[in-house]
């Protein structure tokens, strides 16, 4: 009976139309991106001084959402989804009792049986989430840390091409959530790796940088899973808790957006700080906070105002987000400097800044005035944040740029 069922098979696929054209081949890599509504700029544009135009002036504290760190609107909207959704489940190493940094935490107690701990074994792990996604669940997979992906990255590669391999007949929708991630003082080099060298085709990478937009983004991220598409969420360790951007100013705390409505931020929305500047700094997870700091820097110590250096946030790291195309149309920057803030290392296969400016290049939408500036390549030491992309970076390579 099994010869019989595979000379079956074989004669099956030995009958299917052969392969000729290119354009199928990529057709195939993934499941077709569930449209999403973009986001009005009334959300996503906020003058140079501002952090979050949901954060309004007009609107009285006391009548105001809770504004909080986004680790905490992190585990809010996790359980948001579990609670909307019967079929996603949680899984990771120690996630019952709140995850390596208390994003679950409290979920296991809501949702019993569907936060589930396994041993420290990426590929384990990852295959798991396979089977459970073949099963109609839709998995959220934490990586404890970032570095730790690499252990398995052969499973991984797996799971990313399966859609490819069955011509679309074995998805693997997913949200594979990687943690412990960049600018950190703790565990050195394998707890604050800064490489996203793990972007093969079919899947989609995003990196926020606040809490309000995690919590959109990670709705459209749960769609497209659902859809059978595979995301990677990047979370920044050093923005898990953070409150401040400027002194104690709580500027970097912020509201739960609403479910209704602008309830969903897609891949290809981006967020300004800053729309009417000459000048420009793209960026995304830790690289906004530390653009903004700059960007404060280089008024106090250069003259240059805040208003002349606009920010924009860039989430979707996987392709050139039609946001950013659309800003870079106008010729707004034409006859200014264009900086791309990467917080992963310089060099090839490290980071993800570098093919959208080549991306850019070749459609001509980049000014003469544009240059990239990203983490040291070398390794992270333990105790020390040297490594790191910091203010004076960014400020520098301003500098020299705007003075060519």
């Amino acid at each position: 009976e099994i010869g019989q069922v595979v000379k079956r098979s074989f004669i099956s696929a030995a009958e299917e139309p052969k392969i000729t054209k290119r354009d199928d081949m990529i057709d195939r890599v993934s499941q077709l991106m569930m449209s999403v509504p973009r986001l009005p700029s009334d959300i996503l544009v906020s003058s140079a001084s501002d952090m979050f135009h949901s954060i309004q002036s007009d609107v009285k504290p006391t009548e105001r959402e809770k504004r909080d760190v986004m680790r905490k609107q992190m585990t809010r909207c996790i359980g948001e989804a579990m609670e909307s959704n019967v079929n996603v489940v949680y899984i990771g190493e120690d996630v019952k009792h709140g995850g390596y940094y208390l994003v679950t935490d409290g979920l296991a107690s809501r949702f019993p049986g569907r936060v589930i701990d396994f041993p420290p074994d990426e590929t384990t792990l990852l295959g798991a989430a396979m089977g459970f996604s073949h099963v109609g669940l839709v998995p959220i997979v934490e990586i404890p840390y970032a570095k730790y992906l690499d252990c398995g990255a052969d499973m991984f590669y797996e799971l990313a091409i399966s859609n490819w391999l069955t011509n679309k007949q074995r998805p693997n929708g997913m949200i594979v959530r990687v943690q412990g991630f960049d600018k950190g003082v703790f565990g050195g080099n394998f707890h604050t790796h800064n490489m996203l060298s793990h972007i093969p085709p079919g899947v989609d990478v995003v990196c926020y940088s606040n809490g309000e937009d995690y919590v959109r983004g990670m709705r459209n991220a749960i769609v497209q899973a659902q859809r059978g598409r595979v995301v990677v969420v990047v979370d920044c360790t050093n923005l898990l808790n953070l409150r401040h951007l400027h002194s104690k100013d709580r500027g970097w705390e912020t509201a739960y957006p609403t479910s209704e409505g602008n309830g969903m931020m897609s891949f290809h929305d981006v967020r300004q700080f800053g729309s009417t500047g000459k000048h420009l700094i793209v960026t995304y997870g830790n690289g906004v906070v530390t653009a903004l700091r700059a960007r404060r820097q280089l008024a106090e110590q250069q003259g240059i105002s805040e208003d002349e250096i606009d920010i924009i946030d860039c989430p979707y790291l996987s392709d050139v987000p039609d946001g950013l195309r659309e800003i870079l149309s106008r010729d707004q920057y034409s006859d200014g400097a264009i900086l791309f803030a990467d917080i992963c290392k310089e060099g090839p296969g490290s980071n993800p800044l570098s093919s959208m400016i080549m991306a850019l290049r070749k459609d001509n939408l980049l000014p003469a005035k544009w240059g990239f500036v990203g983490a040291s390549r070398t390794y992270n030491p333990l105790g020390n944040l040297c490594t790191f992309l910091n203010e004076d970076d960014v400020m520098q390579s301003f500098l020299s740029l705007s003075k060519q």
